[in-house]
């Protein structure tokens, strides 16, 4: 009247996302530069994206402004 195999788990989980991966271990030996070492940037490289940003803001609150009257 009942079926035993209904009963038995099986092999592959309900959600497939928690299936069992194996640990990674990363060379710890060998260390990596520091990101400041390995980053290249001109001086005053960005320095006028926040006048840009600012002028942009003060546009859009006339303009929001302009729209309400």
């Amino acid at each position: 009247m009942s079926n035993s195999n209904r009963d038995q788990p099986k092999d592959a989980p309900l959600n497939p996302a928690l299936k069992t991966t194996t640990e990674r271990v990363y060379d710890t030996k060998h260390p990596s530069p520091p990101p400041i070492d390995t980053t290249s940037a001109a001086e005053g490289e960005g320095e006028r994206w926040p006048i840009v940003w600012a002028v942009v803001t003060v546009l859009g609150v006339l303009f929001a402004i302009y729209l309400m009257s």
